[in-house]
């Protein structure tokens, strides 16, 4: 989750200090004097204690950064007309964060049924998630989409993983508002799910696999369309979305792995997010010894892949979603609601396993990172 700007493809920075917006000329090579901070590696922040240059191109690529004599790079760029902003002594500019686990299609509720448990039947899926993802279609899901996107760009976010909805029209519309925003840089996935869910919203097994499949590829040729550099990171990609064990049948998740496989997707689910979560998936799963077991068996534990919360792991599951090259998405304000529980982060990071932030928008309250 860390950002290193030493990185050439670093589209895009953002103020927190001041919050404010940097806008500079349009076009044109600039550059940007101040203290410029970012997180090479784990427990290692620098450009706290001296000015740094970060000079950007008039594509909004970084060219360069200078750590050392910054002051008198930036006269030599004024010299040669270079335009260079200066920042102010409470002000710092940082990488855009990575939010690893947000639920696009909850936007319009945030903030609310955090009161409710997970899984009953007056609780937060039922009275809440469920009812505002199956109102999204073509025609309502630009308008969420595009605050979401919006409230996530003006709070730092350039990067997300995001959670789309059952219906394969309303997930598009997404792809399109991302495509049309120019970012925030996107894996977006159609949310599987063929039982323990509302009529009407449900799917088949057999349709939810033929739309994720197409899901799959319209999102492909999106980005291909783009005509981005070649090497360049994708813009928007999908992943397969399988929504959390409940509401899978074993069929379904043997077929979502089977796509992965076939077409290289990125992996996100739920994991051991709640007691009752996940005593009904052992109900469901009975010859499997945890959640993870389960995923992994389906071939939906594979790099790359994530699972969110993983708060209430069984002995052994963070060993085998090490070994499957699995991360974890942190969600600490909806833990601290749903869960009941906080996930050991700095336990993880021992073993070796990949940690992330997620703001979990709608069962957390807030889109910036910072809260989070």
């Amino acid at each position: 989750v860390g950002s290193d700007l030493s990185v050439p493809r670093c589209l895009w920075t953002c103020w927190l200090a001041t919050q404010m917006a940097l806008s500079p000329p349009a076009g044109t090579t600039y550059a940007v004097l101040g203290h410029i901070v970012d997180a090479p590696q784990l427990d290692v922040v620098r450009g706290l204690d001296e000015p740094s240059l970060v000079v950007v191109s008039g594509s909004g690529e970084i060219e360069s950064v200078h750590r050392a004599g910054a002051a008198d790079a930036a006269a030599s760029l004024e010299a040669s007309g270079v335009t260079v902003i200066r920042l102010g002594q409470r002000d710092f500019l940082v990488p855009g964060f990575i939010d690893c686990h947000v639920h696009a299609s909850q936007w319009a509720y945030m903030g609310t049924g955090i009161d409710r448990p997970l899984m009953a039947d007056d609780g937060f899926l039922a009275k809440y998630a469920f009812p505002a993802e199956s109102a999204l279609n073509a025609q309502t899901a630009g308008e969420v989409y595009r605050a979401a996107i919006d409230d996530m760009l003006r709070n730092g976010t350039t990067t997300a993983l995001v959670w789309g909805s059952a219906r394969l029209d309303a997930s598009e519309e997404y792809v399109k508002a991302v495509v049309e925003r120019g970012g925030p840089r996107s894996l977006i996935g159609k949310v599987s799910m063929d039982r323990h869910c509302p009529e009407g919203y449900v799917e088949t097994t057999a349709q939810s696999l033929a739309d994720t499949e197409a899901f799959v590829l319209r999102t492909k040729a999106a980005n291909d369309a783009l005509g981005l550099p070649a090497g360049s990171p994708p813009l928007v990609a999908p992943a397969i979305t399988p929504r959390f064990l409940p509401t899978c049948t074993a069929e379904l998740l043997r077929g979502l792995g089977a796509l992965a496989e076939k077409h290289d997707c990125f992996v996100q689910s739920h994991l051991s997010e709640s007691c009752d979560e996940l005593a009904f998936s052992s109900s469901l799963f009975p010859g499997f010894r945890s959640d993870a077991a389960a995923f992994a068996a389906f071939g939906l534990l594979r790099r790359p892949s994530l699972m969110a919360h993983c708060v209430h792991l069984q002995p052994g599951e963070a060993e085998l979603l090490l070994q499957h090259g699995c991360a974890m998405a942190h969600c600490p304000t909806s833990n601290f609601f749903f869960a009941k529980e906080a996930l050991p982060v700095r336990q993880m990071l021992q073993l070796g396993v990949k940690v992330g932030l997620g703001t979990d928008v709608a069962g957390g309250y807030s889109p910036p990172l910072l809260v989070s």
